[in-house]
């Protein structure tokens, strides 16, 4: 595995350095997606200060804490681009069931009796237990109530993208969709320039949200300055419900209302043609794939080689727990390389260093971060996981990507950092009650099964 070379990286020698972390193996993703021996990776006010040789960045800060870490290797984060964080709660609920019964037998009726803010805090507090201790730092959560989850992100030191709600059907957090814009934009303003939490228009769907309002959400978006994150061709059935009511698809409708820009963050994708590929990708429309909860319910597969060779970006999202069952994303990353692989019939495509691309820079670039986290270089955030190599699962490291993607990575990560913060340690959460989050699941599981 190569050394860098000495002008490689850099320091930003404003920041005073807290801490250095020095893994077996450093895999900064960007500029250079490459493993790397004998490095080490300064941080300070919760951002990366320097990398660079042990020696040389020990030598540097003498009185900043070192963490020795061994035989693990020093990711970035990983990015969950698309969730719904507290339907953690509903995990195994309506299990084998179609999409449409899925959703109208079993999660839309438990949602209309269950869902307010509790089971919003509870649900978010335990995915994000989940994610910190699987190596996500950052996630898109669109759901009812964000600014409690935004507020249960925040208080656990967990990144997030708030995706308010847009829809127009009556539920327990807005009669209408004007509340829940009025709502949406008022939590956009409570977290402005927020160090962990950054807001998003999301209307729920093309096919929920009135195309006049979708316009109403362009021009909006286009004044504060905000992305728009959007369910958007998740089957053949959507789209073709888009034919006989529309005269077009989705992708031809929000192209008319103005949204097929460069603010849009479009999920699942997995009923496009290759003109549609080419048009969005042409606009700078971001794509989130969600593999495991679109293989689950049958929902098409995303064409991911062809949004790449076209030039677009792309992200890996887990989709909420309801319909995925895990918000693991080194495990999504690993059946997005799969399927690409079998989807193409290629077991050429998307290598594991590409897939670790996706599930960290990709997804920060999908959701807009790309500037702060997904590749540990100087002047990011802070925002980093160690996985522990030294396991019968991980061994012999031959190929270390490889062994990210295809192995048990997410069972192994040891350290998860955030803003420069250790929320996780070694089966600690330093962040978070884990035995409170746990009861009150366990109080939640009664109530949904009784």
């Amino acid at each position: 595995m190569p050394e860098p070379s000495p002008d490689s990286f850099s320091r930003e020698a404003a920041e005073a350095v807290d801490l250095v972390v020095s893994p077996r193996l450093l895999l900064p993703v960007a500029p250079r997606n490459e493993a790397l021996e004998g490095m080490s990776v300064a941080v300070g006010g919760g951002a990366i200060v320097e990398l660079g040789s042990r020696h040389e960045v020990l030598a540097r800060n003498p009185g900043a804490r070192h963490l020795e870490l061994g035989n693990q290797a020093l990711m970035p984060g990983l990015v969950n681009a698309h969730g719904h964080l507290a339907m953690a709660l509903l995990r195994g609920l309506g299990e084998s069931e179609s999409l449409d019964d899925w959703l109208n037998n079993t999660i839309w009726p438990l949602e209309a009796r269950w869902m307010d803010e509790d089971f919003v805090r509870d649900g978010t507090r335990l995915a994000v237990a989940e994610m910190v201790a699987t190596g996500t730092t950052t996630a898109s959560d669109m759901y009812y109530f964000p600014e409690t989850a935004a507020l249960a992100c925040r208080g656990a030191g967990f990144r997030l993208q708030a995706t308010f709600p847009l829809i127009e059907i009556p539920n327990a957090y807005s009669a209408d969709f004007d509340e829940c814009l009025s709502k949406g934009l008022a939590l956009h303003d409570r977290f402005r320039g927020d160090d962990l939490v950054t807001t998003c228009f999301g209307p729920h769907s093309a096919y929920t949200v009135d195309p006049a309002r979708l316009r109403r959400v362009a021009v909006l978006a286009d004044e504060i300055d905000a992305d728009v994150h959007i369910h958007l061709h998740e089957t053949e059935d959507e789209v073709a419900g888009a034919l006989r009511s529309q005269g077009g698809t989705w992708i031809r409708v929000l192209d008319e209302v103005g949204l097929l820009t460069e603010r849009l963050q479009a999920v699942h994708m997995t009923a496009v043609s290759d003109a549609e590929i080419d048009l969005v990708s042409e606009r700078g429309v971001r794509i989130v794939h969600c593999p495991h909860s679109n293989m689950k319910l049958a929902s098409g597969i995303c064409p991911v080689t062809k949004f790449l060779a076209s030039g677009a970006t792309v992200g890996l999202g887990t989709d909420g727990a309801a319909s995925n069952n895990a918000l693991d994303m080194f495990a999504e990353a690993r059946l997005a390389a799969l399927l690409a692989k079998s989807a193409n019939a290629d077991p050429t495509v998307l290598p594991a260093a590409d897939i670790i691309a996706m599930a960290t820079l990709g997804g920060a670039r999908t959701i807009g971060l790309g500037d702060r986290i997904g590749s540990i270089e100087v002047g990011k955030r802070a925002d980093l996981v160690a996985i522990d190599l030294d396991h019968p699962t991980m061994q012999p490291v031959n190929d270390p990507h490889a062994a990210l993607v295809h192995a048990d990575a997410g069972a192994r990560v040891t350290h998860t950092f955030i803003d420069g913060q250790c929320v996780y340690e070694n089966g600690a959460w330093n962040t978070l009650d884990i035995d409170e989050v746990l009861a009150r699941a366990g109080a939640w599981r009664a109530k949904l099964n009784g």
